[in-house]
């Protein structure tokens, strides 16, 4: 990493100390109502469960169960350590200190490879094995999951996912697990999620969520957490990976995993390569919101009594200088002056200027050196432009080649329920005659079956759109 170059900076900008995690930016309050409603989502996914009689809604009522009990540890699991730390003292104050700035980090174009035996897949001598699989990103207490894939067999030489999951106010040194559920089709009646597990952790953490969810959760008995989740599918946790800011990029990359082994130290039958692909881009804060705005004077052509003034904004390592703020929306910047990691800032030299409060900007480039000399308005703006300045080259310093450039995000896709067959890439080319699998099933449900699965779609997306709402709220 190249050394970011910045002289005469009043209050250099301090780190957290190694070893303390992010601050996050949701509340206490905030993660004890996200308990809250992912509570009322599992009492009425597990009623639905209940009463689902198709295997397709029972598989995605289980999945569903899946994410809130997963969603609600990690939500405790986070109180739980705040309450620790704020008895034992160890609340850190980031009051003073410069941290970089957050990003969205999006995940796309992911894709399981699938190593079948020989005589499995060219062959044609295999058993009909059928899974069904989908896959959860965790960062810190944001989960989201993806769509399941079902009907996955000896036919598909790899598990493709259309979904694009997008995360928000994502940190630099953010460790993102993804992990990998399956289900065995034929085994419909196996106890679901482990429900002995979750239900000690929960009456283990429950004591330090907040008396009113506390009591909520604590006072269940048995038959209220597990319900009816006895009656539904099993997913299995077959594999796990982590992504983090090395692996960003704006292409698909390869990634291994770490296959998970059952009680008798084997892992899942179903035929992993131990690999999967995916793109992870991230958009750092710095590239797209103004660091600092406001007006600054320019020195030109190296005439001590020729300055203009500029409204300059500080964004996308640049200083982008227009005529006024009107200009900004309608007209590109009549100058740009480079502010990356090769930029060096310091007081501008008073025998080459005549105005006060100058600081000079000079950036090696691929051209050559870019030297520029501005003046601010009063000491209070120079000191905003110097916080300004430090706050970006930290940014890029610790975003890395995050900054180089901005990287396209793709809109996150909704949530849906998948009825239908996912086929592999090597389609096009089939090594045998397949049978015509119809792409829906739908229609071939019963009149009430119908209605439970619109049921279940809308209280999944209700739930999206909760999380969504919820979440934007406290990033504002």
């Amino acid at each position: 990493m190249e050394k970011v170059k910045l002289r005469r900076i009043k209050g250099l900008p301090k780190l957290p100390p190694s070893g303390i995690p992010t601050v996050s930016l949701l509340s206490d309050t905030d993660l004890q109502q996200k308990i809250d409603h992912e509570i009322k989502m599992r009492e009425g996914t597990t009623k639905l469960l209940a009463a689902s009689k198709h295997p397709n809604q029972r598989l995605e009522a289980a999945r569903s169960l899946l994410c809130s009990n997963t969603r609600i540890i990690s939500y405790m699991t986070e109180l739980q350590r705040r309450k620790t730390q704020e008895v034992l003292g160890q609340s850190q104050s980031n009051e003073g200190n410069q941290l970089p700035c957050r990003a969205q980090i999006s995940v796309s174009d992911i894709r399981i490879p699938l190593m079948w035996k020989d005589t499995d897949h060219f062959k044609n001598k295999g058993d009909y094995r059928q899974y069904a699989v989908f896959c959860l990103l965790k960062v810190g207490t944001e989960i989201f999951d993806t769509s399941m894939i079902t009907n996955v067999d000896r036919s598909m030489t790899d598990i493709t996912f259309e979904d694009v999951v997008l995360f928000q106010d994502i940190p630099h040194d953010f460790e993102m697990k993804v992990e990998v559920y399956c289900h065995k089709m034929h085994e419909e009646l196996s106890v679901a999620n482990t429900p002995k597990k979750i239900r000690k952790k929960i009456s283990d953490m429950s004591g330090s969520v907040g008396r009113s969810v506390g009591k909520r959760l604590s006072g269940l008995n048995d038959a209220d957490v597990i319900g009816s989740m006895v009656l539904g599918p099993r997913f299995e946790l077959v594999a796990k990976g982590t992504l983090q800011l090395q692996d960003v990029d704006d292409s698909v990359r390869t990634f291994d995993f770490e296959l998970e082994k059952n009680s008798e130290g084997k892992v899942h039958e179903l035929p992993l390569f131990g690999n999967y692909c995916c793109r992870v881009a991230a958009v750092p804060d710095c590239l797209v919101k103004p660091i600092v705005s406001g007006y600054l004077n320019v020195q030109e052509d190296d005439d001590l009594s020729n300055w203009r003034r500029y409204w300059c904004v500080l964004k996308n390592l640049q200083l982008a200088c227009w005529s006024s703020p009107s200009d900004i929306d309608v007209a590109h910047p009549l100058l740009s002056i480079p502010v990356t990691k090769s930029t060096q800032i310091s007081d501008a030299d008073p025998r080459t200027c005549n105005q006060a409060h100058t600081f000079l900007i000079k950036t090696v480039t691929l051209q050559g050196v870019s030297e520029h000399t501005l003046s601010a308005d009063s000491t209070d703006e120079v000191n905003k432009w110097w916080e300004g300045f430090q706050q970006h080259l930290l940014d890029q310093a610790l975003w890395k080649h995050a900054c180089d450039e901005v990287m396209a995000i793709k809109p996150p896709t909704k949530n849906k329920m998948a009825f239908y067959r996912k086929s592999s890439i090597y389609d096009d080319t089939p090594l045998r005659e397949r049978d015509t699998v119809s792409d829906s099933i739908v229609g071939d449900l019963r009149v009430d079956d119908a209605q439970l699965t619109h049921m279940l779609s809308t209280l999944m997306g209700e739930a999206s759109q909760i999380r969504g709402t919820q979440s934007t709220q406290g990033s504002t």
